[in-house]
């Protein structure tokens, strides 16, 4: 009536009312004995109920169905290897599992992770083609305005990051969503993008490509008891053993040097040995030397 209608009628808010009731609907339930003065009134049995949170009803739960085994015919090619996870998730998630088996998979997941908001926005965006304004905070220095172009939103870690055009510095930069504050649309023209984002991961570890960096084998060199762990969770898409260790114990890798690479290195602890090249050694001792110092 606010909006210049007339209203509905009684007949039709009772069939709203049933619908709702019905399992077709969202099964609520309903205390209908209360009144104030003549007015009945309705209210959820449950005050904290909400059908924005509320299981599917029937119909959302076949088109959802529907959906993922759409998915599913797509989930063995290379590109769509990420639905292999995704696939479960959405049916422990919507509760499309059978009653008693939804404890079959866990997942690494921080809810409270600062920034996730901003991800549903950052798609559109991209989708749009809009140039935007984001309000970015770094650790321990004061927060600024800076002009983008966004492009892509990756995860790693379980973080993540947004790379984009910078329109200042006229590259590509990334920024991890947990410091972005807001995110302004722009009339701004875009700056369109040339790259393949499928391949710009290829020749790293992590999100962090330096612009200088080059490639580099390394040659690691695990103990006996962790080489079976790399062997079936490689380290790199580039990954190979060296057939002229006869204990075979030692891969390679190619990659672009960065703090995602001398980080998951180091996590390996007294089971790993950096056998070359000897810039890569070096920079390991380094960083060795200085958590040596913390003791």
């Amino acid at each position: 009536m606010e909006l210049g209608t007339e209203g509905i009628q009684l007949r039709q808010l009772q069939y709203d009312i049933d619908h709702m009731k019905s399992d077709l609907g969202w099964a609520i339930e309903l205390n209908e004995e209360l009144k104030i003065g003549r007015k009945k009134v309705f209210r959820y049995l449950d005050k904290t109920f909400s059908i924005a949170n509320h299981p599917l009803n029937i119909n959302d739960v076949e088109q959802l169905e529907t959906t993922i085994a759409i998915l599913s015919r797509y989930k063995h090619r290379a590109e769509f290897n990420w639905l292999e996870e995704l696939i479960p998730r959405m049916e422990q998630s919507f509760k499309l599992v059978e009653s008693g088996d939804n404890g079959i998979i866990s997942y690494q997941e921080n809810l409270d992770l600062k920034g996730r908001e901003h991800i549903g926005t950052l798609f559109n965006l991209i989708l749009k083609r809009k140039q935007i304004q984001i309000n970015y905070e770094p650790y321990g220095k004061p927060q600024f305005n800076v002009k983008i172009s966004p492009y892509h939103v990756k995860q790693y870690n379980n973080r993540w990051f947004l790379f984009c055009f910078n329109e200042e510095y006229k590259t590509i930069s990334n920024y991890p969503l947990d410091r972005i504050n807001s995110i302004e649309e722009l009339n701004n023209s875009f700056a369109p993008s040339t790259i393949n984002w499928l391949d710009y991961f290829d020749d790293i570890i992590g999100v962090t490509k330096p612009e200088e960096g080059k490639l580099e084998k390394i040659h690691l060199k695990f103990s006996e008891k962790r080489i079976n762990y790399v062997l079936t969770k490689p380290l790199h898409g580039s990954q190979k053993v060296d057939k002229t260790d006869l204990d075979g114990r030692t891969i390679s890798i190619e990659v672009i040097p960065n703090n995602e690479l001398y980080q998951l290195l180091l996590s390996f602890g007294e089971d790993l040995v950096v056998l070359s090249p000897l810039n890569i050694r070096e920079q390991m001792v380094c960083r060795i030397k200085k958590i040596n110092n913390n003791y």
